[in-house]
């Protein structure tokens, strides 16, 4: 009563008060019910979200890892002033990706390469665009007025490295370098017509997925050549006709394959390798490969890197983490270098596993001397150094990265005269890991080249070449040696 009459507020008015406050107490009750149970799923999702970041992180690492993308150089070129040239997210390239397993649609909007380009833009660049400017990379100079193809010869290289252990060994790249075109050139370009004429799809196949990877690779060729070499190579003013005036040829590339206009111009082998959209992993989709010895391109098609090289010694332990992260991250403007060696006692450009020599499943025997049963006969003059140049890059607007390589020969006595050479490779003949050393060279080649070039090396301390206290290791001029390019120059005429 004493309420009532103080604060001049009646019983009714009271129990009116009351239920308000009940109803507002129920309701903000049931608002934190409610908002504890929201926020304990969004919890809970957001939990189940981070551990499938967890596991995309542990078990598929680079599905979201794509290399750097130049898509803002559209901005730059002919009617693409407007384009919106913002970076696409790694969410968009996953979920919008271009299909690799399956065949691609160009005609249908909103998909991307692994570089960022839509399938817009591609309808858009038309052929070929600027690719110098797409890629980063500039394009080649020409070559001397006095060079002549029937006196050119590949550079010696000499990869030979101390203290050897397996890496990727890769190089700086020179864009002059791409291709590179010797007096061997019609003799190389018979032997592959042969060759594909021998086996065909076993050395030259492409899957659908790498259709627009191969139209790319071949339009930078074909500009290489033409910059590089312009006495020899030169397209139609509507770029639909291409010229080689080394074979007499006209070849219509509107109606020819991109890989076969390839194959028939450019004595080189060519693998491309396409990331995969389900794991972003690289695996083979497309080679043009003439200079392989035990084994076929085919052997290897639609396989990852860790499978392609399973018979490299130590990759799996060595090799194979650091390849796939390289191939993840290798951006268009970084192209690099690399060269391969092995002895050999004949020169084996190209050698066919046996097929009626098969020991298990895919896995073929194959001969690798030419001397078999005969080993003891092999002298200094037989044996061949086989180096194997390679150039890795990314194309710039499908992403593919794409192997170009060549196979070269040179006797082993031309050794002889190079400065350093003899004494590197007898070191590594004779102290490098044994299974490493199994796979550059057979064991009766090994000791027949290990002793000419101890004998050489010790030429060399008495001429006052080397000094007999020269410490061997990896030359500063690797892949070459101290006064090759007088050398290689004077051979040549220039």
């Amino acid at each position: 009563m004493l309420f009532t009459q103080t604060f001049g507020v009646s019983t009714a008015h009271i129990s009116v008060a009351g239920v308000i406050v009940c109803l507002i107490l129920f309701t903000l009750q049931r608002f934190l019910t409610l908002r504890l149970r929201r926020t304990g799923r969004e919890r809970k999702a957001s939990i189940a979200i981070s551990k499938e970041k967890d596991k995309v992180k542990t078990d598929l690492p680079y599905l979201l890892q794509f290399p750097p993308s130049r898509r803002h150089v559209l901005a730059t070129l002919p009617g693409f002033e407007k384009v919106d040239v913002q970076a696409i997210t790694p969410e968009m390239l996953k979920s919008q990706a271009l299909p690799t397993v399956t065949t691609p649609d160009f005609d249908k909007d909103g998909f991307y390469t692994p570089t960022g380009f839509s399938t817009q833009d591609i309808k858009a660049l038309g052929r070929f665009p600027d690719y110098a400017a797409l890629s980063g990379v500039r394009d080649p100079n020409p070559v001397p007025e006095t060079w002549d193809i029937t006196k050119a010869k590949f550079r010696p290289y000499r990869p030979f490295r101390w203290g050897y252990h397996q890496h990727m060994a890769l190089m700086k790249y020179d864009p002059d370098w791409w291709v590179e075109l010797t007096s061997s050139y019609h003799t190389t370009m018979a032997t592959r017509r042969a060759l594909l004429a021998q086996h065909g799809s076993k050395i030259f196949f492409q899957n659908p997925c790498a259709s627009h990877a191969s139209r790319e690779l071949m339009e930078m060729v074909l500009s290489f050549l033409c910059n590089r070499y312009p006495q020899h190579f030169s397209l139609s003013s509507d770029q639909t006709l291409f010229h080689n005036h080394l074979l007499c040829t006209t070849t219509h590339l509107l109606q020819t394959d991109p890989l076969q206009v390839l194959f028939d111009n450019v004595p080189e082998d060519y693998a491309i390798m396409m990331r995969n959209e389900t794991d972003g992993l690289y695996y083979l989709r497309a080679a043009i490969v003439c200079s392989s010895v035990g084994w076929y391109a085919s052997q290897h098609r639609d396989a990852p890197l860790k499978s392609i090289h399973t018979h490299v010694p130590d990759y799996e332990s060595k090799m194979a983490f650091s390849m796939d992260r390289w191939f993840s991250k290798l951006s268009t403007e970084s192209p690099v270098s690399r060269c391969s060696w092995g002895l050999e006692d004949w020169e084996a450009f190209h050698t066919s596993p046996d097929p009626d020599r098969s020991v298990s499943g895919d896995t073929m025997e194959w001969t690798r001397s030419a001397f078999k049963g005969r080993e003891d006969e092999v002298t200094v003059k037989d044996i061949k150094l086989r180096c194997d140049a390679q150039t890795l890059r990314r194309m710039p607007v499908s992403g593919a990265v794409v192997f170009n390589f060549k196979a070269i020969f040179w006797d082993l006595e031309e050794l002889r005269e190079e400065k350093y050479v003899p004494r590197l490779l007898a070191k590594v003949l004779k102290e490098g890991k044994r299974e490493l050393m199994e796979y550059k060279c057979e064991e009766h080649v090994r000791q027949v080249a290990v002793r000419a070039c101890e004998q050489w090396a010790e030429e060399q301390v008495e001429k006052g070449w080397v000094s007999r206290e020269w410490e061997v290791g990896t030359l500063e001029e690797s892949p070459f040696f101290p006064g090759w390019e007088g050398k290689w120059r004077g051979e040549q005429g220039f």
